[in-house]
């Protein structure tokens, strides 16, 4: 799916994956989230992948224990390739780095770990305030099982 416009714009957070990927002690909110993954379908949500969402993905399905962290590793592998093909129902957030945003990580970092965010959250929020800045309406969120990056909603009329 190309990064198109629609009038609702979600950034997949890491717990929306581990969900949707059923990583053990990770997905216990299974059936809410694919049951929200598909009506965001349904509408034609635009949904972005951040970078930190895969990078930390894969991290989390690396700790698993025994056969299932192959066959979750392969369906993540999957879907990675589906996204760089243009196949997925999201698209990669390819416009996230670059030195201006190297410089605003440097400056909010230390902030930021003092109050529990880490670098992953801060970036997806980042980006969150790049997509309100890009889109000129609709409603932009963090889709995230954790409150403190679901409360992230901005709607743009």
């Amino acid at each position: 799916m190309a990064w198109g416009f629609a009038m609702n714009v979600r950034l997949i957070d890491t717990t929306i994956m581990l969900n949707l990927l059923g990583v053990p002690n990770r997905c216990a909110d299974k059936d809410r989230v694919t049951d929200e993954f598909n009506e965001a379908i349904r509408n034609g949500d635009t949904l972005i992948l951040p970078i930190a969402t895969i990078i930390e993905s894969g991290n989390e399905i690396a700790k698993i224990k025994g056969s299932l962290r192959h066959d979750i590793a392969e369906r993540f592998s999957m879907l990675l390739q589906k996204t760089a093909d243009d196949e997925a129902p999201w698209s990669c957030a390819s416009f996230e780095i670059g030195s201006a945003e190297l410089r605003h990580y440097a400056e909010h970092y230390t902030e930021s770990a003092i109050h529990g965010v880490g670098m992953g959250d801060l970036s997806i929020i980042h980006t969150f305030e790049k997509c309100i800045r890009l889109l000129p309406i609709g409603t932009i969120m963090i889709w995230s099982t954790d409150e403190h990056l679901s409360s992230y909603k901005c709607k743009k009329v």
